[in-house]
C-alpha cells in the first residue's frame, strides 16, 4: 500500500493512520517505539507491504530520516540548537508556516525572540498539549500550565511537537 505519513504530523496520528490501513498494527506498541523518536520520523509516502509491524515502521521512517539529512548532518549537529533543538524548532515551525518562504520568515522570528530572551508564543506548542485545532484555541488555552506552552515559558519546548519535513528543517539552518 501506499502509507502517507505529512510533514508536522505527530506519532499518535501516525498510528491511527496505519492502525486503519495496515493489518493487525499494533498501535501501543508502535506509539511506544515512536514518542522517544518524535521529530525523526521521517514525514514521506512509503510503499509498505499491508502486514508491516509497527517495528518495521518506526525503522523505516528512522532509515528515512538519516538519508534525507545525511548531507546536513554537519550543519545539524554545529548549529546552537543542535540536533534536537533544530528539530524540535522545526517542528513548530511547519505546525505555523505552510510555505518554504513563511518557514524561514517565522524561523528567523522565533530565533529572534529566542536570542531576545523572549518567549516563542508558538500557538502550535498549545496545539500539541491539548490535542486541539489551532483555529479552536481560545485565551485560556493560553493559560495551560505545560513545558509545552511556549507562551509561559522560554526557550524550546522539552521535545519535538511533531515530525517536520525537510523544508522546516532547512528554515532554521536558513532563517529569513
Amino acid at each position: 500500500i501506499n502509507f502517507t505519513h505529512y510533514e508536522g504530523e505527530r506519532a499518535t496520528h501516525i498510528a491511527l493512520n496505519a492502525n486503519k490501513q495496515l493489518n493487525n498494527f499494533d498501535s501501543e506498541k508502535f506509539i511506544k517505539l515512536a514518542i522517544p523518536n518524535e521529530g525523526k520520523l521521517y514525514p514521506e509516502t512509503y510503499r509498505i507491504p499491508k502486514d508491516f509491524t509497527a517495528d518495521e515502521l518506526v525503522e523505516l521512517m528512522l532509515e528515512t530520516y538519516t538519508t534525507k539529512t545525511t548531507s546536513i548532518k554537519d550543519r545539524l549537529s554545529a548549529h546552537p540548537l543542535k540536533e534536537t533543538g533544530v528539530l524540535t524548532l522545526a517542528s513548530i515551525i511547519e505546525r505555523e508556516a505552510n510555505t518554504i518562504e513563511s518557514m524561514k520568515i517565522v524561523s528567523g522570528i522565533l530565533q529572534g525572540r529566542m536570542e531576545a530572551g523572549m518567549p516563542l508564543q508558538a500557538d502550535a506548542s498549545i496545539e500539541y498539549v491539548l490535542d486541539k485545532p489551532l483555529q479552536e484555541l481560545t485565551p485560556n488555552d493560553l493559560e495551560i500550565k505545560s513545558p509545552y506552552n511556549t507562551y509561559k515559558n522560554l526557550g524550546l519546548p522539552p521535545t519535538p511537537i511533531g515530525n517536520p519535513g525537510i523544508d522546516a528543517i532547512m528554515a532554521v539552518l536558513e532563517p529569513t
